[in-house]
């Protein structure tokens, strides 16, 4: 089975990732392809309505290419800025070994997406070993705001020799601006025109016999449009036809035309398939409960009826245009059937292992149920490789209701927000969790428990409550339970933090030993940077050592560099390095610690104010006052007054004496680089030609504040403009990493 599902992902990501065969005899445009390859830019788009032949273009132009290409078709799955970004790595990887660098990147918010991945793309093409021709087609599908962020900033970089060449239906505005502007070229809807010469040219090749002033008509009546010549000669080939005078309706007319005298059975076979993406003849079988698919799918494809097979014939593709049309008949004449062709897709993809792809034809059926369960199953990949754009979309389209009536799906989103380290989703699933009846059934969890370990790790009413709710989940947990180790971890934290840490380090040390046993890397990492963090406050360095070597071991071996106790990890390990004297590693941690800290805000105070306290030290380590005092202000909102915090308060007290002295008997201050997590969260947008009204919309602020915060930015890094704040960001790692990424 796993060997058929492998077979089957390789299947779909070559039928994006493959150029449409170029059929010589059909519409030749050397000319204007041979004028863009000589030309000297490096971004070409190519944008006019559905059906001027973009596709055909860009297919001619690849099998005349003798550079390295690459070939992607979007489709609306991909409208998630890390799987885009991913998506193209992978391709890339064919001519620009680098590429490979992207999956080692974690971003597990849209602006890890264009702190970390899009610059590791950018900078893999950058230093692409040969000339290439990245050829994108269908970018009008993405519609997220956040793709075409980070496609610019992915795309900023593309060396001399090479050329990215990107078609849509749309004008790609966010493209055609500042730095990507000057290196760009544009071809329209005029330059793709057929004239009478290309109309005889598709006319032959349909095997339509007609005169040039019929030709001229329809070249008239489609105002160069190449599907609607395509379609005119189909139809010619069999039989007279009307045509209509309204130019409005001619693609919809001339669809009807050409299915209308198709069989029965094959017309219906079209509409009802037309739910798919991509027409495998399996696929085709289960969701239409017959066996000869492929015979219907070979014989439309020697029609020339807008169906098109991959090169091994295993996969076959509709015309876009052809595509809606059909699935708006679908809808006009048989819309009860809709939901259970969907489900009948859903569940082919669940059964190979495509979840992504199940759960969507699952929404589509409105069969809330299972697409709950399926994105319990999907939720966590999504939130490690950073697509939270499609986790949000599920989520959206589901709705809390059906959410709430899967108890079991409430706690893994739950605990997903708080290891992802969004406040905000934190914050809502802690409350959609609070909804679920303590009775509820939940297969292998306990409800109750869940619940107290949530409120516990968001500490709402103070530690000596959250020591209440640790001990109930502790105690109720069994030893072969998956959630008792983080159960004990909890605890132990909880205990170390209201000031028990004698049992505190024996609870810790017991989690260790069951997270070991389960395999559950986050809750020895978050236990072995708390042991660092005792061994810190004691100044026994070698035994701190230990423990930060084990956890850094254990961030690496897990592959959760994304979670929020990666920060404190790296914080412990920036403290180390720096009292060792070893200032560059030292402030590579210090720098990596900062910039992940915003992932570990006010909905985990347990790791969120000891991993600032751990930063406050390094930071006047290095002497950065400043940063010491943001960090410090940001440990007071994740705490504020009013809260009991215990022996977090007693510890940041001691903080604030630290940087009292420091402060007292510092001769100079330096300059400050330490940026808040407003700054943070605007940084990434400097890479971009977006304008603060822009970004400020993306970020959901005011302009004034963003224009605040990039004064700011430009103060802090010594700068006078973006593209220096952008090469500061990159030295500083808060852009990529500096081992990694050239100045740009």
């Amino acid at each position: 089975m796993g060997s058929a599902n492998d077979d089957l992902e390789t299947l779909l990501f070559e039928s994006k990732t493959t150029a449409p065969l170029f059929d010589p005899a059909y519409v030749r445009r050397q000319d204007l392809i041979q004028s863009l390859r000589a030309s000297t830019s490096r971004i070409v788009t190519v944008e006019a309505p559905a059906g001027y032949g973009k596709t055909s273009l860009l297919a001619e132009w690849e099998h005349l290419e003798d550079r390295a290409t690459g070939w992607l078709t979007l489709r609306e799955d991909d409208d998630d800025p890390a799987a885009l970004i991913r998506l193209l790595a992978r391709v890339c990887t064919a001519f620009a070994s680098e590429a490979e660098s992207v999956f080692a990147q974690i971003a597990t918010t849209q602006t890890g997406v264009l702190s970390r991945l899009a610059p590791a793309l950018a900078l893999a093409l950058s230093r692409c070993e040969r000339p290439f021709v990245l050829f994108i087609d269908d970018v009008h599908v993405l519609r997220t705001v956040g793709c075409i962020d980070a496609l610019e900033v992915a795309l900023a970089r593309v060396p001399a020799g090479s050329q990215v060449v990107l078609a849509s239906r749309q004008h790609l505005a966010a493209l055609a601006r500042g730095r990507v502007e000057l290196s760009a070229a544009r071809v329209g809807a005029s330059e793709l025109r057929i004239d009478l010469d290309g109309a005889a040219r598709i006319a032959d090749e349909a095997g339509a016999h007609v005169d040039r002033s019929l030709l001229a008509d329809w070249v008239d009546r489609c105002e160069g449009w190449a599907a609607g010549l395509h379609m005119y000669a189909l139809l010619s080939r069999s039989r007279p036809f009307a045509v209509t005078s309204d130019n409005t309706a001619l693609a919809d007319y001339l669809y009807r035309e050409c299915v209308r005298d198709l069989p029965e059975e094959t017309r219906q076979f079209l509409l009802r398939t037309s739910i798919l993406g991509t027409h495998i003849p399996d696929l085709c079988d289960a969701v239409l409960e017959r066996t000869d698919s492929i015979r219907i799918l070979r014989d439309l494809e020697s029609r020339q009826l807008f169906v098109t097979a991959d090169a091994d014939g295993r996969a076959f593709r509709l015309h876009p245009l052809f595509r809606e049309y059909l699935s708006d008949e679908l809808q006009l004449e048989s819309a009860s059937l809709v939901p259970a062709l969907h489900a009948r897709a859903s569940q082919w993809f669940a059964e190979r292992g495509q979840l992504p792809a199940a759960i969507d034809h699952a929404i589509a059926a409105g069969e809330f149920p299972t697409a709950t369960a399926l994105v319990t199953a999907a939720g966590l990949p999504a939130y490690e490789a950073g697509q939270s754009a499609t986790l949000g979309r599920w989520l959206r389209e589901i709705g809390d209701a059906n959410l709430l009536a899967n108890p079991s799906a409430v706690v893994v989103f739950a605990w997903f927000a708080v290891l992802a380290g969004s406040d905000d989703d934190a914050r809502k699933w802690g409350t959609l969790l609070g909804m679920v009846p303590d009775d509820a059934a939940a297969a292998g969890i306990n409800i109750p428990s869940a619940k107290a370990m949530i409120r516990a790790i968001m500490m709402p009413d103070g530690i000596e409550s959250a020591l209440e709710d640790a001990e109930f989940a502790a105690e109720v947990e069994p030893l072969e339970s998956p959630w008792r180790d983080p159960a004990v971890q909890i605890l132990g934290s909880t205990l170390l933090h209201a000031g028990y840490e004698e049992r505190a380090r024996v609870v810790l040390g017991e989690a260790i030993h069951i997270a070991s046993v389960h395999g559950n890397p986050a809750s020895i990492v978050i236990c072995e940077s708390e042991f660092a963090f005792l061994a810190i406050e004691a100044g026994a360095w070698e035994r701190a050592a230990t423990h930060i070597e084990r956890a850094l071991d254990t961030i690496r071996e897990g592959g959760i560099e994304g979670y929020v106790m990666s920060a404190y990890a790296h914080a412990a390990a920036a403290c180390l390095e720096l009292h060792a004297g070893r200032t560059l590693s030292g402030r590579r941690y210090l720098a990596r610690a900062m910039s992940e800290r915003q992932r570990c805000g006010s909905a985990v105070p347990l790791l969120s104010i000891p991993t600032r306290l751990l930063l406050v030290r390094a930071q006047l380590a290095v002497g950065d006052a400043d940063a010491a005092r943001i960090l410090l202000d940001e440990i007071d909102e994740v705490l504020p007054p009013g809260v009991p915090g215990d022996a977090l308060d007693t510890r940041r007290a001691f903080a604030r004496n630290l940087l009292a002295e420091h402060t007292r008997t510092l001769e100079r201050r330096v300059d400050s680089v330490a940026l808040t997590e407003a700054e943070q969260r605007v940084l990434p947008y400097l890479q971009t030609h977006l304008t603060r009204p822009e970004i400020a919309q993306r970020l959901y602020v005011s302009p004034n504040t963003v224009k605040t915060h990039i004064s700011a930015i430009f103060q802090k890094f010594g700068v006078s403009s973006r593209s220096e704040a952008v090469r500061r960001g990159v030295e500083l790692e808060l852009l990529g990493k500096a081992t990694e990424l050239a100045p740009v």
